[in-house]
């Protein structure tokens, strides 16, 4: 058998008997990446928890800990590290022991090496497999995180378009009162009035470079880097959520309607779930702008269901055609201007849902507007 896998292992290998350990090294210590001895299981488990290896081989009668005890001790550490046992009695009571702890492989002294060989490669290639999906699946969660981002960037600056708008007009309005000599200073009562009239003005300018300066400070710490899943309460976590939007919004008059029904706790990656769902509210945003609606709701709720929790979007913003409504989730597909976006948002947020967050996302057309449904499992 090829040991494309076991050229890459750092083996740990427990053996009391010292020609057989000294032997059986030797041969080991060429196959592997590291090697590591122990004498005992009790010497097996320190270095275990020292040098953390990617394979267990064992005897299993030892002095001061039998190969059986250290491997239920190392499996309550690392139920999915890989142990093969090597003994010299075949015994049923020990084989049944052994399938109750976890142990990934038995082989019987004396020891053929080619058999053991094919063993070790044989259990060290699914770890080494799933350990490789893992560090695929965190590159694609850093490429979700920063597709998401890119929209929320997207959604920034169009945010702080209307307010540096106002303020490039109050200025300029300022100074065309002034070079056209629409400010009276020539009576006492011009002059009088001319600090209030001016600073009404720059009173405006204040509350746009505060808003301004307010929503970056809510953007700077809803991506503050947050990599661990952790488990949130699903409520507390959207009405953060919200609030972050609702103050991207100020003098856009939309009604948030809030209905918060679960009490339940999920796990989640808490930053890229809040960016998701901050990205279906500036979507459902952005249509209520384009569609010029009136008297514009975006509603969002939280329900319990059996092992699960379900959060909804819902505006009435209108409708999305029936003819794209399936493919809204599909990579690149986009119904929004080239300068509002590039159709990555949804692509990422279902793929973030569904195989970052064992969830589901669909979407689907209501009387109004557009309705987001958003399943995920309860921490029980």
């Amino acid at each position: 058998m090829d040991e494309e896998f076991l050229s890459k292992t750092n083996l740990l290998y427990v053996e009391d008997n010292e020609s057989i350990r000294t032997a059986l090294g030797k041969r080991l210590k060429i196959k592997v990446k590291n090697l590591y001895v122990a004498k005992d299981g009790q010497e097996g488990l320190e270095k275990f928890k020292k040098y953390k290896p990617d394979l267990v081989l064992t005897d299993i009668t030892m002095p001061k800990m039998s190969g059986i005890q250290m491997s239920r001790e190392i499996k309550a550490i690392d139920e999915k590290i890989p142990i093969i046992v090597i003994s010299a009695h075949n015994d049923s009571s020990f084989l049944l022991e052994a399938i109750d702890i976890g142990i990934n492989g038995y082989l019987l002294k004396p020891i053929n090496i080619k058999k053991l060989f094919d063993s070790l490669e044989e259990k060290i290639r699914p770890y080494f497999l799933e350990k490789e999906l893992i560090e695929q699946r965190k590159k694609m969660l850093y490429q979700s995180r920063f597709a998401l981002l890119g929209e929320m960037v997207s959604m920034l600056s169009h945010q702080w378009r209307q307010p540096l708008s106002m303020i490039t007009l109050t200025l300029s309005n300022i100074k065309l009162k002034f070079s056209l000599d629409k400010y009276d200073v020539e009576t006492k009562e011009g002059r009088e009035n001319l600090p209030e009239r001016i600073e009404k003005d720059f009173k405006n300018v204040e509350d746009k470079v505060y808003l301004l300066s307010n929503i970056l400070d809510q953007f700077a710490t809803f991506y503050k880097p947050s990599d661990g899943i952790s488990t949130i309460h699903i409520n507390s976590t959207i009405q953060e959520t919200v609030k972050n939007f609702a103050n991207t919004i100020q003098g856009e008059s939309i009604t948030i309607n809030e209905y918060y029904n679960s009490d339940k706790y999920v796990k989640v990656y808490k930053d890229i779930f809040m960016q998701i769902c901050m990205n279906l509210l500036n979507n459902s945003n952005e249509k209520i702008l384009t569609n010029d609606v009136k008297n514009p709701i975006i509603t969002i709720t939280s329900n319990n269901k059996e092992n699960e929790v379900e959060i909804i979007i819902e505006d009435n913003a209108g409708r999305i055609s029936e003819d794209i409504i399936d493919k809204i989730f599909d990579p690149y597909f986009s119904t929004k201007f080239a300068r509002t976006g590039n159709g990555l948002g949804l692509y990422m947020s279902k793929l973030v849902i569904e195989e970052h967050l064992d969830g589901k996302i669909f979407v689907e057309n209501t009387n109004n507007g557009v309705k987001f449904t958003i399943i995920l499992k309860e921490v029980l």
